[in-house]
């Protein structure tokens, strides 16, 4: 049975309710409303009835044992997926990550690209919701960067329709004012609605330390869907871009029907509307 995915995000409020935090990070994930027909791949830090079929509760992450310690993670250079791919987490790295995003190319250096169902439109300034780009077994080599602002399509936003299912945000520059493509690098956008080519995607599974990367040839299903089959995408791997050979990003992970398929809108002119709405220059 279909798994909403506004249900599933939500989960991750229940629990950091339950700890405490402030009202501010409701913001994080919208509230249910419709029944989709993908199943999300957000992960929910908790759920009180159990994981859901399709986005599993989210696991301790990996940590040494005491006295021992975990390798050194190696941090990759700027200007690779390696370095602006990375983990959306809930209040810092202390926090349970949900979601992945991607460093995309802007006018202004500070964007990133992910999953609709994984933010809430809007203003974002007072959560404490951060992208760990390059995040390793509890290590953000790059730092965290605050989300400031959330852009999505009014038909997701509003109506929860899967065709829709996207998200820029708007990154807070970091404590030496540098901005995250700066520092990360970045890929372009293609929002020409290519489908159906190779694409290599990187997730962060909620219930693991470090990253889970394949390629695969991705299967365009209808205009505006397209399908990638490779195992092991579980919950958490929602907003993973999926970057084509000439490493433009030209689709984003948005749900699937069992952890082996993922699928993806096809980025076409909804997405460079939003995409320009995103980058346009504050009033």
């Amino acid at each position: 049975m279909p798994v909403d995915k506004r249900t599933v995000v939500t989960a991750v409020l229940c629990a950091v309710a339950a700890l405490g935090a402030s009202a501010a990070v409701a913001k994080l994930v919208p509230p249910p409303e419709a029944v989709p027909s993908a199943r999300a791949k957000a992960a929910p830090t908790a759920s009180p009835t159990g994981p859901s079929s399709r986005s599993q509760a989210a696991k301790p992450q990996l940590s040494a044992p005491p006295g021992s310690t975990l390798p050194p993670a190696v941090t990759p250079p700027p200007g690779g997926p390696a370095a602006f791919t990375g983990a959306l987490f809930t209040d810092g790295l202390n926090s349970d990550h949900f979601c992945t995003a991607t460093v995309v190319s802007s006018p202004g250096r500070n964007m990133i690209i992910t999953a609709g169902h994984c933010l809430l439109e809007g203003d974002q300034s007072g959560g404490s919701a951060v992208f760990a780009p390059a995040y390793a077994n509890g290590v953000a080599p790059y730092g965290t960067w605050k989300i400031e602002q959330v852009f999505e399509d009014d038909r997701w936003a509003e109506g929860t329709d899967d065709d829709y299912d996207l998200a820029f945000a708007r990154l807070a520059p970091d404590d030496k004012g540098r901005t995250v493509e700066d520092v990360t690098g970045a890929a372009v956008l293609d929002t020409s609605g290519r489908a159906g080519e190779e694409v290599t995607v990187t997730g962060y599974p909620a219930d693991r330390g470090v990253p889970r990367t394949c390629t695969s040839v991705a299967v365009r299903e209808s205009a505006t869907q397209q399908r990638f089959d490779c195992a092991d995408f579980p919950g958490g791997t929602s907003g993973s871009a999926w970057i084509a050979r000439d490493g433009k990003i030209i689709g984003i992970l948005t749900g699937g029907d069992t952890d082996d398929v993922s699928t993806s809108t096809v980025l076409g002119e909804y997405a460079a509307s939003l995409y320009a709405k995103a980058t346009a220059k504050k009033p």
